[in-house]
């Protein structure tokens, strides 16, 4: 299942089919059994080789049937096995295609979905037959040992590959209803994503406006701690210069009080009247200079004594 999911995936890309396609089996399909919305795509000439799992007979078929059923972006396939015919009690076996036939079944099936949901003109030359098998078929086909058969699926004419099998009037006209529908939807889903994203982005902006205003409130506590640190280390600093002041009167008081002490030891050896002249003899001074005084008063009254006769 793996390798038809790939191959799809690289036809639509190769034909340019817009928008995302899921490709998935389902065995419980039947052909003209519809859903109000599908389309149905039938390969009813495929051709296929098969391996019985009990006695392990091979065989070859170009009557392989598969089946598609489409709704706008899903993609369902069923396809129709068949039995081994020397076995009394046979299992239904799945068939083996080749590279070229699962490309060739894909390249059709995928131009049908560009004709029916987009429109695309298509015509039924451009169908690739499917039988380019390297294989002979064993024999005439065994109905009765067909899946497809018992289903009705090989009654069916090869007009169910044309481009407009598979699809009645009411069925044409509610598929496009649909299909408009699904269109409308599926814009309606990509603004509702663009919103989500807006919304998304909006929150990150949001958390990361939020992450900015936490790191600027620790820029704002980091900066008031770097403060405080300063303040700290100014405080610190004057503490220290009243610390060394402190020391520094220390000295100076030191240095004062053995002043003190001497000026104190000196007045106490000094004599009272140096004590209260200041250190200087004036009662001395007073004596000779009145004794000068006397003398010049015997002089001047001498003079004129001798200047009087």
């Amino acid at each position: 299942m793996m390798t038809w999911q790939k191959i799809f995936a690289e036809k639509a890309a190769s034909l340019k089919l817009m928008d995302p396609w899921t490709f998935r089996e389902d065995n419980s399909l039947q052909v003209h059994s519809l859903k109000p919305g599908w389309t149905e795509f039938l390969q009813n000439h495929v051709s296929g080789r098969f391996r019985c799992s009990q006695c392990l007979n091979k065989w070859s078929s170009a009557k392989v049937h598969i089946l598609f059923h489409m709704c706008y972006g899903i993609v369902l396939m069923r396809i129709f096995r068949q039995a081994c015919r020397q076995c009394h009690n046979p299992q239904l076996e799945e068939p083996i295609f080749s590279l070229e036939n699962i490309e060739r079944l894909l390249h059709n099936l995928v131009l049908k979905i560009l004709k029916d949901f987009y429109n695309v003109p298509m015509q039924s030359d451009d169908l690739l037959e499917v039988v380019v098998d390297r294989c002979h078929a064993s024999g005439v086909h065994d109905r009765t040992h067909c899946e497809g058969c018992k289903h009705g699926v090989c009654s069916r004419s090869r007009a169910a590959m044309e481009p407009g099998a598979g699809k009645n009037k009411v069925g044409v006209s509610k598929a496009q209803k649909t299909k408009m529908d699904v269109d409308k939807a599926q814009k309606t889903k990509m603004e509702v994503d663009r919103a989500w994203k807006i919304k998304i982005d909006v929150d990150e902006a949001w958390k990361t406006e939020m992450d900015v205003d936490n790191v600027w409130k620790t820029k704002m506590d980091v900066d008031k701690a770097q403060k405080t640190k300063m303040d700290v280390d100014k405080a610190w600093k004057t503490r220290m210069d009243v610390d060394k002041a402190w020391k520094t009167k220390v000295g100076v008081h030191k240095a004062w009080k053995p002043r003190e002490d001497m000026d104190k030891a000196v007045l106490i050896t000094r004599s009272t009247e140096q004590v209260v002249g200041g250190g200087f003899p004036w009662k001395r001074c007073c004596c000779v200079g009145l004794s000068v005084l006397c003398v010049l008063g015997v002089l001047i009254f001498a003079l004129l004594y001798s200047l009087l006769k």
